[in-house]
């Protein structure tokens, strides 16, 4: 949630929160991720952006790991499922009407 907010987006659009995230996002395939996705576990406990792919073509994801305490980089292991938030549509029309 931080990440949105700070990105320019309200919270409302985004949701708080594993569970509030998913409500607002519709699921994608792992071939369908771009940066600015989320990546999230099976179960909720856990969510992260995805950040692109490396050399190799394995999905990046950067994420609080709170084992290390850092935030981390890691390919898509683990992660059970990839989502796109609404709200970027709205945002990407949204630019789009400020260019013209």
């Amino acid at each position: 949630t931080w990440s949105f907010i700070n990105s320019g987006f309200n919270v409302s659009n985004i949701g708080h929160g594993t569970k509030g995230q998913i409500a607002k996002c519709s699921r994608i395939s792992w071939s369908n991720t771009r940066a600015g996705d989320l990546a999230f576990y099976g179960d909720l406990s856990h969510v992260g952006i995805v950040a692109g792919k490396d050399a190799a073509g394995n999905i990046l994801v950067i994420h609080c790991s709170s084992g290390r305490n850092n935030v981390v980089i890691t390919t898509n292991s683990g992660f059970g499922f990839a989502a796109r938030p609404r709200c970027y549509l709205k945002f990407i029309l949204m630019q789009e009407s400020k260019l013209c």
